[in-house]
């Protein structure tokens, strides 16, 4: 099981990663770059990881809880989870094609910042809130 200090670290590690990506995606000649490339696939692998580990640590417990408005809390915040699975499953593919032209990569530009936005309005609501709540109610 993974602690409130992991997944805080976790974060961290998001919000570090999704800050030089960007500035990298700004770039039009870095899209297929095979080192960006390798960056936005370790963010998805870092973003998909936490979201499985809050699945399976906290929120469980918050689902759980007695008090329905922090059961609420922690259902519609899981919720939030799908939306960011789902807009992010196709998402890497787009980014490291071959043959892109310069409207192709604006509209990929504007969902990458798109994705990084409410990539890290969760995890600001998650560190502010979430996590708060967690050791004020599960621990």
């Amino acid at each position: 099981m993974y602690s409130l200090d992991d997944l805080r670290q976790q974060n961290k590690d998001i919000s570090e990663l999704s800050a030089v990506l960007s500035i990298l995606i700004e770039h039009t000649d870095l899209h297929n770059n095979p080192y960006v490339c390798e960056l936005m696939q370790r963010f998805k692998e870092k973003v998909w990881m936490h979201l499985v580990f809050e699945d399976n640590t906290i929120y469980a417990a918050l689902l759980r809880h007695n008090d329905s408005s922090i059961s609420k809390t922690a259902g519609a915040f899981h919720d939030s989870a799908r939306e960011i699975k789902h807009r992010f499953s196709g998402y890497l593919h787009h980014w490291c094609q071959s043959a892109v032209n310069d409207a192709e990569h604006q509209a990929l530009q504007e969902e990458s910042r798109d994705i990084f936005q409410l990539i890290m309005e969760r995890v600001q609501y998650e560190n502010d809130y979430i996590f708060p709540l967690v050791e004020k109610h599960c621990s």
